[in-house]
């Protein structure tokens, strides 16, 4: 399908392989714009040359206009001859019969204009025959003008007899007729004139449009076939290149790029074997990147997960102990010994429940969760009981809410956290009024909760998702800042995202979405996932007990 010169099919033609990897060519190859437009200059002369045809054809015939108009001309004034000759005659004669002097007004009339039409004609003759039969013409009038026409009129003023024995003679008609004849043989000869001149124009004509017609139909097939020609060559060679970066992107970086005779392309391959190198020395890199970065990560959890599961053992033990020194000896040591047990029971409770955070945290983070059809709406409803105590006071609105594909216990936390999150950080001197929806958005369940709570100040939108990132101090409201981080990871394990629109001391809209397709997008995920123990149930931002500052003097 890919037209290429011979010369580079050859194996002759190629020098072998750089170290890097770039076929080298021995020819230099031929630029692109050369190669466009080379095949064209055939049809372009061949345009051209019909181009010169029309102008040369356009210029004949334009002569033989001229001189159809000049013949056309000289006709005209032999004809006025012809006219002038027959005013002499009559206006003569009419005198010559009837004796009235004005009988003889054409004849004067003529007689001054004769001169000056003779003139007019010999400037416009053309040949000499022309010019001789026109003086002879000019003779043979005034002959006749003074030995017929002069003496008859003045023996007709003497009397008619004299005048009709004259004009008996016949010499002076006879002289007429001769030059009468001569302009008609002058008139034959210009008519011919004139038909070769019409001839000749239409004979221009004609063939100017046979030429021009043959040249724009091989003009325009030769374009054709050139433009043909050209597309396929180039075609074949960038399709050449397409295969060539296919190849790449699926991996297969030994593949070359086949000869090819233009320039510009053969540059382009060369950089894209050189790329293909750069891209496939990266990827070992960063494969062998990624094993350390998973390994490194898999073991932070397992060390997150094992440390936090590990500690909460003596920190039970700490606060057990804790609590029996306070029943045991509160009130009965001095007020700052009950504030020290009260200080540190309250830092054991606050230490426990990040601990259990953090184990939550990294169970999310875990893979190899059983995916299947989710009831929203009883979860929401399972929810709300669980919050029985902070919904009291508050105003829930709940819409209708679809079954989705997903893990009940990932999509019950994610829901716990953002529903008491709602009711948590509700403002003061109005009820709480919260609002659950979703919509169907095509591809994806949209399910926003919306408060009317004290808001969040836009500079804050991204970073409340992180780890431990806290708008408040523990005595403001209580948690340990890693609730919104593990609700985003457990949503993110669906294939989904979580978003925040928020107004500052309006309220806030959480919206998140789960994929109609959660199964088969997470189905990477859940291949390449980690088993890890199972922990209890996860749990939404316990209420953490405020910690007494410690007295004064500590």
């Amino acid at each position: 399908m890919t037209v290429r010169d011979d010369a580079t099919n050859t194996p002759s033609s190629q020098q072998g392989e750089h170290r890097s990897g770039v076929l080298a060519y021995a020819s230099p190859g031929e630029p692109l714009a050369a190669f466009i437009l080379r095949p064209f200059w055939l049809p372009l002369l061949l345009l051209l040359g019909v181009g010169i045809s029309v102008l040369v054809a356009v210029d004949r015939n334009a002569r033989s206009a001229m001189l159809v108009r000049e013949a056309q001309a000289r006709l005209t004034l032999i004809t006025t001859l012809l006219r002038d000759t027959a005013d002499l005659e009559r206006g003569q004669r009419g005198f010559i019969i009837t004796g009235i002097e004005s009988f003889l007004q054409p004849y004067t009339i003529t007689k001054k204009n004769l001169p000056d039409h003779i003139e007019a004609l010999r400037k416009s003759s053309v040949t000499d025959q022309q010019r001789v039969n026109l003086n002879r013409v000019a003779l043979l009038i005034v002959t006749w003008d003074r030995q017929a026409a002069m003496p008859e009129i003045s023996a007709r003023r003497e009397s008619l007899t004299n005048a009709v024995q004259l004009v008996s003679d016949g010499s002076g008609r006879r002289t007429l007729d001769e030059a009468r004849q001569t302009l008609n043989v002058m008139q034959t000869r210009e008519n011919a004139r004139l038909s070769a001149a019409l001839e000749s124009s239409t004979l221009t004509l004609r063939n100017v449009r046979a030429v021009t017609l043959l040249g724009l139909f091989l003009s325009m097939l030769l374009l054709v076939l050139t433009a043909l020609r050209t597309a396929r060559t180039v075609a074949g060679n960038v399709q050449d290149v397409t295969a060539r970066a296919r190849h790449m992107a699926a991996g297969q970086y030994n593949d070359r790029l086949p000869p090819t005779p233009l320039l510009e392309l053969r540059e382009l391959g060369q950089q894209f074997q050189i790329m293909a190198t750069a891209v496939q020395e990266r990827e070992r890199t960063l494969i062998t990147t990624n094993a350390a970065l998973e390994r490194s990560n898999r073991e932070l959890e397992q060390f997150a997960y094992v440390a936090s599961h590990d500690l909460q053992e003596p920190l039970r033990t700490i606060g057990s102990y804790t609590e029996l020194l306070s029943r045991r000896y509160t009130g009965k040591l001095d007020e700052r010994a009950d504030q020290y047990i009260a200080f540190t029971i309250s830092a054991t409770q606050r230490l426990k429940y990040l601990i259990q955070d953090l184990l939550a945290y990294s169970r999310v983070r875990q893979g190899g969760r059983n995916f299947s059809a989710v009831n929203t709406a009883e979860l929401v409803s399972q929810v709300l009981e669980d919050l029985q105590l902070q919904v009291q006071g508050a105003q829930i609105q709940v819409g209708p809410l679809p079954t989705v594909w997903g893990n009940p216990e990932l999509l019950r936390h994610v829901f716990l956290n953002l529903i008491g999150n709602a009711l948590k950080f509700r403002a003061e001197g109005r009820p709480a009024q919260v609002e659950i929806s979703a919509q169907d958005d095509g591809t994806c369940w949209t399910i926003r909760i919306r408060d009317n709570g004290i808001g969040i100040e836009p500079q804050y939108h991204d970073r409340i998702f992180g780890v431990f990132q806290r708008l408040h101090g523990p005595n403001e409201y209580e948690g340990s800042g890693i609730g919104l981080a593990v609700t985003r990871t457990a949503l993110e394990q669906h294939g989904g995202t979580l978003s925040l629109s928020s107004v500052f001391g309006q309220g806030s809209t959480f919206s998140f979405t789960i994929p109609h397709a959660a199964a088969q997008l997470s189905a990477h995920a859940l291949a390449e996932a980690r088993s890890v123990p199972a922990d209890p149930a996860l749990r939404a931002d316990r209420p953490t007990p405020s910690t007494p500052e410690p007295p004064p003097g500590t």
